[in-house]
């Protein structure tokens, strides 16, 4: 079973390479404005934090995960050749909404089915060891679009895309269902999945982190291109970043067994400011490279760290909605409005300019993690229990 949620990890995250680095390259092909593409960029997290709290409490209270994640991913493929073929503005953006209505649920009902079975085998800390996966797909995708179709980014793009939805489809009916012996009563034990005014504070500065996030995910392939950078080179510079991560994702059940998860996340925060701020002086594209490193430390920190830490704080019978606020605060709520931000900057002041942006905002989510840690002890890791 672990080899299944391998292969659906990188599966997943293989689109993620493909989506987002390259997508706004494809609008712009399209001729679009930088207002119509950060509109456009902007309203993908923006729907899909309405939608993602729906399909994940549907995926709690039906236990049908696999089901689910299956019908997401055939949509998907609908959706991206949408985009592909449509031509003015309003029809691509009625595509994106019903894109980021399907692409909602995937990556919090598949985090809490690799949750389900970890737990069922007593093995919780390992899901850095399956989301590693992920890391690897993200970085043959990048270079694989970035090394032979970033010429032609409008005609490959939505095929692409829509090859690799497909695969992802035929790979989730691989995924385990969960025999959990939970019983419902409506939205009244929805109150379980908020723990604590720690968890709210938490929730609110992984938005202004998740901001930076969708700035990055969404504009570096523009500001490399703004600093010379050689399409192949573009690809191995967005590869290498999910590359480094795979080393602190085989180390991640040492760590957190090891290392309290305050300073984790923490660490990870200073990465990511410390990135920031080195992208303000940055004009040639081979120091770009080094500072990769720092994306390794920052993406263990939220992805596998963050993870775990909400996880502790939600009661089990809402892993996939717990796992959807947390998704929603950083990559919803905060990605889409950094994006949007980020495109009316870039259109008054240029490219380079959002990194001073996301330095202050990177700023923000430290300050306020240092809060969130403050008000009340991280709880110790529940016991596993039978499924």
């Amino acid at each position: 079973m672990k080899f299944r949620l391998k292969l659906f990890f990188f599966t997943q995250y293989f689109s993620v390479g493909l989506i987002g680095p390259y997508l706004v390259l494809f609008l712009i092909e399209k001729n679009f404005s930088g207002a119509q593409i950060g509109i456009l960029m902007g309203m993908m997290p923006i729907a899909g934090m309405f939608f993602q709290p729906v399909w994940s409490y549907l995926s709690d209270v039906m236990n049908k995960r696999r089901i689910l994640i299956v019908f997401a991913s055939l949509g998907l493929i609908v959706a991206s050749l949408g985009m592909g073929f449509a031509d003015s503005f309003i029809a691509v953006f009625g595509w994106v909404v019903l894109f980021s209505a399907m692409y909602a649920p995937i990556s919090p009902i598949a985090t809490a089915s690799a949750l389900d079975y970890l737990e069922s085998i007593g093995a919780v800390d390992d899901f850095g060891t399956l989301r590693m996966w992920g890391s690897v797909g993200f970085a043959v995708s990048s270079v694989l679009m970035g090394a032979l179709f970033l010429d032609q980014i409008l005609l490959y793009f939505p095929w692409f895309a829509g090859g690799i939805f497909l695969t992802l489809a035929l790979v989730g009916l691989l995924l385990p269902e969960a025999r959990q012996p939970y019983t419902y009563t409506g939205f009244k034990d929805l109150r379980l999945v908020v723990r604590g005014q720690q968890f709210i504070t938490f929730l609110i500065a992984s938005v202004f982190l998740g901001a930076t996030m969708g700035i990055y995910n969404n504009y570096m392939t523009l500001f490399l291109q703004e600093i010379d950078t050689a399409s192949w080179l573009i690809g191995v510079i967005i590869s290498l970043q999910a590359i480094v991560e795979v080393p602190m994702m085989m180390l991640a059940p040492y760590l957190l067994k090891r290392v309290a998860i305050k300073w984790l996340l923490l660490a990870g925060s200073i990465a990511f400011l410390l990135r920031w701020l080195l992208y303000i002086f940055i004009r040639q594209p081979a120091w770009i490279v080094p500072t990769q490193i720092l994306n390794g430390v920052g993406v263990f920190s939220f992805f596998v760290v963050g993870v775990a830490y909400v996880d502790r704080l939600v009661d089990p019978k809402w892993r996939a909605t717990g796992q959807a606020l947390y998704g929603i605060a950083m990559m919803s709520i905060g990605s889409g409005l950094g994006i949007y931000s980020a495109g009316l900057i870039i259109e008054r002041y240029g490219v380079s300019s959002v990194w001073v942006f996301n330095s202050v905002l990177g700023l923000v989510a430290l300050g306020l993690y240092l809060v969130s840690f403050s008000l009340k002890k991280i709880p110790e890791k529940r016991e596993s229990s039978s499924m």
